[in-house]
């Protein structure tokens, strides 16, 4: 039997408890699980008494981190997973990591790790996330964000990056680790260990936990060892700040998405949501645009052309899409139904728009936008601006939208933090000329006194507080999650899943 060391970092051991019995409890051979941890307060006898009901556990007081201590706590088990004391587990986490390693063997000649953001609460789908790189500091050091959740997809995914609270390996990979400096994902390349996500959600991350930013490297050609290397085959390049949309990605492919498999019960159910839903009342058409601009925005073309691809690829969801020449020419071979963009169709105001001003102004224009292709198509009930970057995961393309639960009476929209979520406007047909007649009127006024635009979330807010019987508000945790209410929840999916 293949025996897993579990190792876990926490102040006492008391914040451990609840994961480690989870761990145990949801193992498919609770046998095969040993624990180490690093404590940094003694534990009483109440503590003892529970690592004893425990199982096998070892603990150094006061401990390093779990990284560190690796050598001291591990009795020869042959693999290793380092876990954050905030980590729940779920049915057979064990077994199904050993078989996800033995998936990444088939894809490599090299020895594989395991790694990933695992899925928090919050997060509108329940998915592994890449480590993905976010920017660089001032300083030169690479900040990590969560990168295209991994949802559906068939197999672990190779990556770049490792994340310290959730690792899974054979034993030696630690312990050749040890002998290493520097941040881990070089130390793993330069040992030809290879990196992949995780593609199931075997376990959750109760509460957030960030990827600590990478100190910056030495920009001298050759100065650390095996840099130069890794960033030919991770397209990056940490001399001169560049991050390609693969590393911001997490996803290394050209087109920046990887092979999925929707579960049939997924299949299953959202056929009968859909029957379920063939009389609703509503009649939505969803409008988009992808627009030039004279200055680049914060993320990279090709990033943008992917999340298109993941919204327009739904078959239950009428989508319109605004080009202007060569946005256009990319857009076409993706989507059908593209027109292109006029400078009337926006927010009639004189003059030239500053570079720096472009973007927020066409944030300005997008109910505009909804009147043009009101004129076009005058059959909806609603019309919907949806981002052209909307969608940033992978969903099942016959996936039933309810549309009546947006499409109302008032205009709707997602607050976030307080603050109103513009990515996503669902506006009734008998508000869309009178909306944009106020806004018309108020950035005429503002401009006549000579002030720049307004900014678009600035906007929003004084619209709200004007005439609030026209919107209803929905909060909700995040950006761009509004479209999820018209969606099979998570909580929904993982019952198709059970």
């Amino acid at each position: 039997m293949d025996r897993i060391l579990l190792l876990m970092a926490a102040p006492d051991y008391a914040a451990a408890d609840m994961s480690l019995r989870s761990a145990r409890d949801s193992a498919a051979a609770p046998e095969r699980i040993s624990y180490g941890l690093s404590l940094q307060e003694e534990p009483d006898e109440t503590d003892c008494a529970a690592m004893r009901a425990l199982g096998s556990v070892q603990f150094l007081c006061p401990g390093g981190d779990s990284w560190s201590d690796v050598e001291e706590l591990w009795q020869g088990e042959g693999y290793v997973l380092i876990a954050g004391p905030g980590t729940a587990f779920t049915r057979h986490w064990d077994m199904q990591l050993l078989r996800a390693l033995r998936q990444c063997r088939r894809d490599s000649l090299f020895s594989a790790v395991l790694t990933g953001y695992l899925p928090r609460p919050q997060d509108p789908v329940d998915a592994v996330c890449p480590v993905a790189a976010d920017r660089f500091e001032e300083d030169g050091s690479v900040c990590f964000h969560r990168g295209t959740p991994l949802r559906y997809a068939e197999r672990p995914l190779r990556s770049a990056f490792i994340h310290p609270d959730f690792c899974f390996a054979p034993a030696g990979f630690f312990r050749e680790m040890l002998e290493e400096d520097g941040p881990l994902f070089l130390a793993a390349f330069r040992r030809k260990w290879e990196i992949y996500t995780l593609h199931r959600p075997l376990l959750h991350a109760l509460y957030d936990m960030p990827v600590p930013p990478c100190p910056p490297f030495l920009a001298e050609e050759g100065a650390v060892p095996g840099l130069s290397r890794f960033e030919k085959r991770f397209s990056l390049r940490f001399a001169t700040r560049q991050l390609s949309a693969m590393a911001r990605q997490g996803v290394f492919t050209a087109d920046l998405t990887f092979p999925v498999h929707v579960p049939y019960a997924v299949r299953a159910q959202e056929a009968l949501r859909e029957v379920m839903g063939a009389r609703r009342k509503s009649s939505p058409l969803c409008v988009t645009a992808f627009l030039s601009l004279p200055l680049p925005g914060a993320n990279l073309r090709e990033q943008y052309l992917c999340w298109f691809g993941y919204l327009s690829g739904l078959k239950n969801l009428p989508l319109l899409c605004y080009g202007d020449g060569e946005t256009t020419r990319l857009i076409v071979p993706r989507h059908p139904n593209v027109l292109e963009y006029k400078r009337r169709y926006g927010l009639p105001i004189e003059g030239d728009i500053p570079p720096e001003e472009a973007m927020n102004f066409i944030r300005l224009c997008k109910p505009f936008i909804l009147a043009q292709s009101r004129e076009k198509f005058l059959h909806h009930s609603h019309y919907v601006w949806v981002d052209f970057g909307y969608l940033r995961y992978p969903v099942y393309e016959r996936a039933a939208i309810e549309w009546d639960n947006l499409c109302g009476d008032e205009i709707t929209l997602a607050m976030v933090d307080g603050e109103p979520d513009l990515s996503m406007l669902v506006v009734p047909d008998r508000l869309v000329l009178t909306l944009c007649r106020e806004i018309a009127a108020l950035c005429t006024s503002i401009r006549s006194a000579g002030q720049p635009l307004p900014l678009e979330a600035e906007l929003w807010r004084t619209l709200m507080a004007e005439h609030p019987d026209w919107f209803r508000t929905v909060a909700l945790p995040g950006p761009r999650e509004l479209l999820t209410l018209t969606m099979m929840s998570r909580e929904e999916e993982a019952h198709v899943y059970a």
